[in-house]
């Protein structure tokens, strides 16, 4: 029995070590779709476009009949007549109508001519659906940035520390065979460590990163995740003046601006139709009776009926200083569209530069420490191990973190580029 137990709980904590250094493998696509998907703003924009798609649908009911059905049931001592308010049902009691009596009511009330206030609300909610759905995908957006950030981010520290280990592992060997004086002595030391040194940051740096990622992702800190890629400069094929061109098509800053462009002009003309009047047509039933079992009694019942067009002539001081309000914020719009086009133009071309000189300044880079790594080995191996071959192996170490930094500029670069054209360049 005491076997059995040990058994069980020795393959319990076997099963728990294993599912602890289980992870799960992210690509690129899988990083930047997780924080789409579980990015609180991108929650949140989302909700917008369902509360502007239900706005839409309550503006078209407002050139739609709008019926009112009530039923009021009234106990009065009257000595001389008295009016009930519109919540009481707008009704006229005359001092001999009894003591209690019952109405229903049914209202319809049409609007025929609202000088185009339902027809602006209306083009308003639905542009301000379109706005939210641009939104949606601007937040979409700067979810993307964060995790391709994220990702490349910790791919490069990864390499980082796989690449300052390897050289400190290398380091540490040679200096065992290596005959020195008390200063090399103290060089060697010195050269180590730096060398630890540089391990350690870059280890720190990947726990760094990678809880970064957990963050961008939305997960626990204890949550399993790690990502599979290849960390290499991603060239840019297309030119400054294709990434421009596509950024005024696809950005989706620019069309949220056209969309606050057309409710702009729509607030312009909703404050001019203010002189306007508006017309309605309005229809009434009553039924009055002194019992509730006399509502159905022909004969025991009285009823009225009425129909009415109403005119509304508006006569307000405040008309034209509401319209030249809406012209100054239409003219605020169109210098804010402006100064966006001009912010995206000096963005797109910042980062194309700096994608296409880190992009040359890698490919020089691995050339050289290429060379460099040959030219070591074939020295290595012709000569005994001194002190100059340790000074040597440290300075490849650098020249490769020099390479690895460009890599990463290169892909920050490049991501920055896709985001700010508005699109990826695989798409």
């Amino acid at each position: 029995m005491k076997i059995l137990a040990v058994s069980l709980v020795l393959a319990f904590l076997t099963g728990a070590a294993s599912a602890q250094n289980s992870k799960e493998l992210l690509t690129l696509g899988d990083v930047v779709d997780l924080a789409v998907k579980n990015s609180p703003a991108a929650l949140a924009a989302e909700q917008d476009i369902i509360i502007t798609r239900q706005r839409v649908h309550e503006a078209r009911f407002m050139a739609m009949p709008q019926f009112t059905l009530s039923g009021t049931l009234s106990r009065v001592n009257l000595e001389y007549p008295a009016v009930l308010g519109s919540e009481m049902g707008d009704s006229f009691i005359a001092p001999g109508s009894g003591d209690a009596f019952y109405t229903v009511r049914a209202q319809a009330l049409q609007p025929l001519y609202t000088g185009g206030k339902n027809t602006n609300t209306l083009k308003l909610a639905k542009t301000a659906n379109n706005q939210a759905k641009v939104n949606f995908e601007t937040v979409k957006a700067d979810a993307a940035l964060a995790a391709k950030k994220a990702f490349y981010t910790l791919l490069y520290q990864r390499r980082l520390r796989e690449a300052s280990q390897e050289w400190l592992k290398r380091a540490a060997s040679l200096n065992d065979s290596v005959r020195k004086d008390a200063f090399e002595e103290i060089e060697s030391a010195m050269l180590l460590s730096g060398l630890s040194g540089r391990a350690r940051q870059a280890e720190q740096g990947e726990e760094a990163a990678r809880t970064e990622l957990l963050k961008v992702l939305n997960r626990e800190p204890g949550y399993g995740a790690d990502v599979e890629g290849a960390f290499e400069p991603q060239p840019v094929e297309a030119g400054a003046n294709l990434s421009l061109v596509t950024a005024m098509e696809t950005r989706s800053e620019l069309k949220s601006e056209l969309y606050k462009a057309q409710m702009d002009d729509i607030a312009v003309n909703m404050a001019m139709i203010r002189r306007y009047p508006t017309i309605y047509l309005g229809a009434s039933y009553d039924v009055n009776a002194p019992h509730f079992s006399s509502l159905v009694d022909q004969t025991a019942r009285s009823s009225n009926w009425l129909a009415s067009v109403s005119v509304h002539f508006p006569l307000s001081y405040d008309i034209w200083t509401q319209v030249l309000q809406r012209k100054a914020q239409q003219r605020q719009g169109e210098l804010k569209r402006s100064e966006l086009q001009d912010r995206i133009r000096f963005e797109i071309i910042s980062a194309h530069k700096e994608a296409v000189f880190w992009q040359a300044e890698a490919e020089k880079m691995r050339a050289e420490i290429e060379r460099m790594k040959t030219a070591y080995e074939a020295a290595a191996r012709s000569v005994r191990p001194a002190m100059p071959e340790l000074r040597a192996l440290c300075s490849l170490c650098g020249l490769e973190k020099n390479y690895l930094d460009a890599v990463y500029s290169q892909l920050m670069a490049r991501i920055r580029l896709e985001w700010a054209q508005g699109r990826d360049f695989s798409k």
